[in-house]
């Protein structure tokens, strides 16, 4: 009976159809399952009515249509994999006069009715409660849609579809998409909630982009990504999840909490060729709107962290100018995200211990029997000789002093993060405090920094909103007082720590009966005196902004900026320290140095935006221009005074006196930068967009004829997935090329190197006054560094989001870098620096993520990151050819290779003498020399370029694995292909200093007997000389695991019980080990540390 009630529902449907062919078919389903149902079908310029049969055939629902609607329609194209009837009805039927329906089980084809039309208002706002000014209201599977107006206002009209659900989508760039049913007239508000898929937008610190239409390099990081990796290093944080950026790695530093670390981004643009110049390749960092230094990035509270945007290359950075030449990390805050009150804490506590494990020193036994075989005592077995005995006899006594880990601890480090923040009808607020103390594993060394700040918002009308934000941080830093411990690594571990009276011993001789021997201090005596070297920051900023929707399309952004800095530096070597063991005039015992820092800096930005849709096919554009300027303003004063009588006295104002060249001195630097910018971004389509940018920029630093220049760039992108050949494609959802190329500037030097700098100095006085001697010669015709970038990329999205795939290429050529060349003795100085050299960079960057698994309870994602990066010098002056500098990474080891510049050559070659070993037969080292001739002889002029320290590839390789509320995350980097010169090998294992302790391997592998075969030299022809040998570079492969976080966040239904919103549980580890080609000692002056932490993060 329910059949026949069904067939006689068709025949009726079929008779007030108009008159014609009729076609239908069974069906067993009905209702909205039927449109639901999944389909796989590829059609090829198909007739309509073929693309029904076989939907018939594959579904078995009745299809009911008149032959005569559907014969004139144009042949369909399309294929699909599992998809509902629906979606393929709508692309077949798009277009037509034609709609459908299902009644009683029955898909129905009609041309339209006149329907009921219904109409749906109301306002789209974003999760604070602010108008979003052109939202996407649509009616979903149609072309009808429309954009709120300025105020967030929108107003929809479309026929009612029976037997349709009728779903209007509400979308805007970085807002999460809703949908909502409606079924007639009817108001309707909508807010969106910020997406948590921050990729989606770039920011770059003057407006906001839609990663679509963007034709630049940048790389998203949210801050809980961030707290996953390495939730006690930020910088280090950032590091890992940016292809293309290095952190410089300092071996002499280690772990030291005091020492800044330097970032590269695709590699070194500038040469440094003198102090003044370093920090040129460090990138630009903007918090908020407003400038900061690497420090300050490297202190900030990394739970305050809504995002970082990484920008790379000219079509990114452009709108900076001359300050982006070597990128820009756009660091932004936490805003407020919720109506009601809520309180976030943030507790993070820490234990280091230190990792020694490179360290593989001899014992007391062994190290006196090293300096036996290499001949420092009177007879080959010390016999009869005073100083062999007493240490023979500390030996045979016990004595086998652990000298490294003396100065250790393992130390409690802690940092406590507070944020408060609501919203009222109007104004929203947020307050935060915090709280790091760390602490190293040398003992009393220690790093504090307290911040507060606090941000309001006020909307004064729904077109206007203005926000102030003010932040205040104070840094405390303090340097271990037990010295560096590579003195620690030096002490023979023969030598007791204390006297025959318990008291420490001050020095210790090769020859104890011999004052004028060998000497070393004892630096453990040094740390119970006064002795200190502190510094501190305190740094605050304000900053007003405001937001002004003039028109539907048009608004206006504008920030203010004040900045003030204060630092100050105290450093007292006590008179009794055991350096001036041999001084008895007073006047020359003790030191204190001291130095001071101020800074201010005022600067504020403008910029117009007016952008709009162009019909509804998805293209549009968007234009923007504005200025910025800044002001900036730093002095500085030092002052060293000599003469301390007493170990107590540690102030400078208990000097005897200042040495000859630490008289009171002081700088004053001022200078002003300004900048004009436009940027228009074009789409077509959603498939095909341009975007250009020109900017002049201003600068103090240059002389008046080249105080201003221009710089532009330019971009170009294709959306593949929106063509028609991939637009089906279901495994498909973003798939983008793109092209950028642009002239950037460069003034992150000094800022007189225009101008000549002048020193007065009291030694000079004469009737008139005080006289002056020339510094440095200022050169009025300096211009601009510029560099050319150009990069390809493509970046893709499949799987339903699963995998996300992105690869850039990149040259970029630095012209016009600053050089210097020699002067004549009259001027006073030796150089002068002008535009004259030529760098290259270029190399690839790859980030590869998916989720391997994505279920409701499980979860595993895998991020894969890499890059590589090669410089070569291609053009510099004749000065700097003859010039030695610290390799980059290598500042303060004093037995690295020093950088030759060479053109062709690269900053991070390693320059040695060629090597083909020991000779078997005399055991001397054969060098070859430029020629290609061996030779005995070590000659540093025969030095070439035998290695680079760049890697072929590296990067990371992160992994997090959920379940329910638990969450593992494994951080590994890798380097595969860099080249290293191990200063262990020479300096700790061959040419040894033999009155200081040695690594163990001194006595492996050394040449003994004519006809060894071995890679080291005899212990006894040892000597003093600095030898640069080939023989000490090996190649570099390294996995590295440096962080791994066990997390617990607990389930709202049992956190509502206790009044909470949030809570988070962890423990994880950092630093934990590494697999590598090379042995060699890490953290030569500071070693390094495998840390424990614990996370206790409530939200209330």
């Amino acid at each position: 009976m329910k059949k026949l009630l069904q067939v006689l529902c068709v025949i009726l449907l079929v008779w007030f159809l108009p008159s014609g062919e009729t076609a239908f078919a069974q069906s067993k389903i009905s209702g909205n399952q039927i449109l639901q149902k999944q389909v796989t079908a590829s059609f090829t310029a198909s007739p309509v009515k073929d693309v029904l049969a076989k939907l018939q055939q594959e579904t078995n629902v009745r299809i009911v249509y008149k032959a005569a609607d559907v014969d004139r329609l144009k042949p369909f194209t399309g294929s699909f994999t599992a998809a509902p009837v629906s979606q393929i009805l709508d692309k077949c039927l798009a277009g037509t006069r034609l709609t459908y329906s299902v009644v009683s089980g029955a898909i129905v084809i009609k041309p339209e009715s006149k329907m009921e039309r219904i109409t749906v208002f109301g306002n789209v706002k974003d999760d604070m409660g602010q108008p979003l000014p052109g939202a996407a209201v649509q009616l979903r599977g149609t072309t009808i849609g429309v954009v709120a107006d300025v105020d967030g206002n929108y107003s929809i009209e479309f026929g009612r579809q029976e037997g349709k659900e009728n779903v209007l989508v509400f979308s805007f760039i970085g807002m999460t998409t809703e949908e909502k049913s409606v079924n007639g007239s009817t108001q309707l508000n909508v807010r969106l909630k910020s997406d948590s898929s921050l990729e989606e937008v770039v920011v770059n610190g003057f407006y906001t982009q839609n990663m679509n239409t963007f034709t630049g390099v940048a790389t998203t990081i949210k801050g809980e990504e961030i707290i996953a990796v390495s939730p006690t290093n930020l910088v280090a944080g950032i590091a890992t999840l940016t292809p293309g950026m290095l952190m410089v790695e300092n071996n002499a530093q280690g772990s030291n909490p005091n020492a800044v670390p330097s970032l590269l981004v695709r590699g070194a643009n500038s040469l440094i060729t003198n102090e003044s110049e370093e920090g040129v390749n460090n990138p630009l960092i903007v918090l908020d709107g407003v400038e900061i230094t690497m420090e300050e990035l490297y202190d900030l509270d990394m739970f305050d962290i809504e995002r970082i945007e990484v920008l790379k290359d000219a079509s990114a950075t452009i709108l900076y100018g001359e300050k982006g030449a070597n990128g820009v990390i756009v660091v932004e805050r936490k805003q407020v995200h919720d109506q009601k009150v809520r309180l976030n804490y943030n507790f993070l506590p820490k234990f280091s211990v230190p990792d020694l494990s490179s360290f593989n020193l001899t014992n007391a036994a062994q190290k006196l029997d090293f300096e036996r075989i290499a001949g420092l005592y009177d007879s080959d077995n010390g016999s009869l000789d005073r100083a062999y005995d007493y240490k023979l006899q500390n030996v045979r006594r016990g004595v086998n002093t652990d000298w490294i880990h003396a100065p250790l601890r393992i130390p409690f480090s802690h940092s406590h993060s507070l944020a408060l923040s609501a919203r009222g009808s109007n104004v929203d607020y947020r307050a935060t405090l915090n709280l790091n103390d760390s602490y190293g594993v040398m003992k009393a060394d220690n790093r504090r920094r307290f911040g507060v700040g606090f941000s309001v918002g006020y909307h004064l009308r729904d077109k206007l909103t203005v926000s102030f934000k003010t932040n205040f941080s104070m840094t405390n830093s303090k340097d271990t007082p037990y010295g560096t411990f590579s003195d620690y690594v030096a002490l023979n571990p023969y030598e007791p720590i204390f006297d025959a009276n318990g008291e420490y011993i001050k020095n210790y001789y090769f020859n104890p009966f011999d004052t004028n021997s060998s000497r070393m201090a004892n630096p453990l005596y040094d740390a119970t005196l006064s002795s200190f070297s502190k510094g501190q920051n305190m740094s605050l900023t304000n900053s007003l902004s405001a937001k002004w929707n003039v028109t539907k399309y048009f608004y206006v952004t504008g920030q203010a900026n004040m900045s003030f800095s204060w630092g100050t530096n105290d450093d007292y070597v006590s008179p009794d320290a055991a350096e001036y063991v041999n001084l008895t005039d007073p006047s020359k015992r003790g030191e204190y140095k001291f130095s001071k820092r101020n800074g201010e800096s005022y600067d504020g930005k403008i910029v117009l935006n007016y952008g709009r849709q162009i019909g509804s096919n998805g293209s549009m554009f968007r234009i923007s221009g504005g200025s910025n300027i800044k002001y900036a303003r730093n002095t500085s004063a030092t002052a060293i005074g000599m003469g301390f009588l007493k170990d107590e006295l540690n102030d400078i104002s208990f000097a005897m006196g200042y040495p000859t060249s630490g008289h009171p001195s002081g700088t004053d630097r001022i200078a002003t930068d300004v900048g004009f910018f436009v940027n228009g971004n074009f789409s077509l389509f959603n498939r095909y967009f341009v975007d250009a940018s020109f900017r002049t920029s201003g600068s103090s630093r240059f002389g008046a004829d080249n105080s201003f220049a221009p710089f532009w760039a330019a971009g170009i992108g294709w959306n593949l997935h929106n063509e028609s050949f991939l637009k089906d494609v279901p495994w498909v959802e973003r798939l983008t090329l793109r092209y950028s190329t642009g002239y950037t500037g460069s003034v992150s030097f000094d800022y007189y190197q225009a101008k000549t700098v002048y020193e007065y100095d009291s030694n000079y006085q004469y009737y008139t006054g005080i006289g002056a001697i020339p510094l440095s010669m200022g050169n009025p015709n300096l211009s601009w560094q510029k560099k050319f970038n150009n990069n390809v990329g493509i970046s893709g999205t499949f799987f339903k989001d699963r995998l996300n795939v992105q690869f850039d290429w990149y040259t970029n050529t630095t012209y016009d870098l600053l050089m210097p060349i020699n002067l004549p003795p009259s001027v006073g100085v030796s150089s002068m620096n002008v535009n004259f050299g030529q760098i290259n960079n270029s190399g690839f960057d790859f980030s590869l993520s998916g989720h391997i698994i994505s279920t409701k309870d499980w979860f595993w994602s895998m991020t894969l990151t890499g890059g590589h990066v090669m410089d070569r010098i291609n053009n510099i002056s004749t000065v700097l050819k003859g010039t030695e500098a610290d390799a980059v990474g290598s500042e303060g080891d004093a037995i690295m290779p020093k950088l030759l510049f060479t053109e062709g050559g690269s900053q991070f070659d390693i320059y040695a003498v060629r090597s083909a070993g020991i000779d078997p037969a005399t055991g001397q080292e054969i060098f070859i020399k430029k020629d290609g001739t061996y030779t005995y002889k070590y000659d540093e002029d025969d030095r070439v370029a035998v290695g680079n320290s760049n890697p072929v590839l590296n990067g990371s390789w992160i992994n997090t694995l959920r379940y329910k509320g638990f969450t593992l995350s494994l951080t590994t980097s890798y380097t595969f292909g860099a080249d290293f010169y191990n200063t262990t090998l020479q300096s700790k294992v061959e040419n040894i200093d033999p009155y200081k302790n040695v690594d163990a391997r001194a006595y492996t592998e050394r040449w003994k007997n004519p006809g060894d075969l071995v890679r080291f030299l005899a212990i006894n022809t040892v000597n003093n000389q600095m030898v640069n040998s080939e023989r000490f570079v090996e190649r570099r492969n390294e996995i590295y695991v440096s962080n791994v976080q066990f997390t617990y966040d607990f389930q709202t239904k049992w956190l509502n019980k206790i009044g909470l919103k949030r809570l988070c549980l962890g423990l994880g580890m950092s630093d934990i080990g590494y697999i590598s080609t090379v042995k060699f000692e890490r953290g030569t002056s500071y070693p390094y540390c495998r840390s424990i932490n614990l996370i206790f993060r409530p939200t209330f």
